[in-house]
């Protein structure tokens, strides 16, 4: 073995490189936890986003419905303009 193979084949530096994968090994999971409870919130936040567009598209059914209602009891009406231009 020559000196530089003696070096990077030291207990001292693999100790250190293991060490450091761990570390790095513990911040990944540490990430993934965050990163699934920020999911598990956006999950509540889609769903509840999706009920409140259920409820306006009820409210919006409702209110086109009475409009319809509305437009056709106006058409059954007599025109007013007619009796007062002549």
């Amino acid at each position: 073995m020559t000196n530089e193979t003696s070096v990077i084949m030291s207990p001292l530096i693999q100790y250190g490189f293991a060490g450091f994968s761990l570390i790095l090994l513990g911040v990944l999971i540490w990430l993934i936890r965050e990163l699934l409870l920020v999911l598990k919130e956006n999950n509540r936040v889609i769903a509840e986003n999706t009920q409140a567009i259920k409820s306006v598209d009820k409210n919006t059914t409702n209110t086109f419905a009475i409009m319809v209602e509305i437009k056709d009891e106006l058409l059954k009406r007599p025109c007013i303009a007619k009796f007062s231009q002549g």
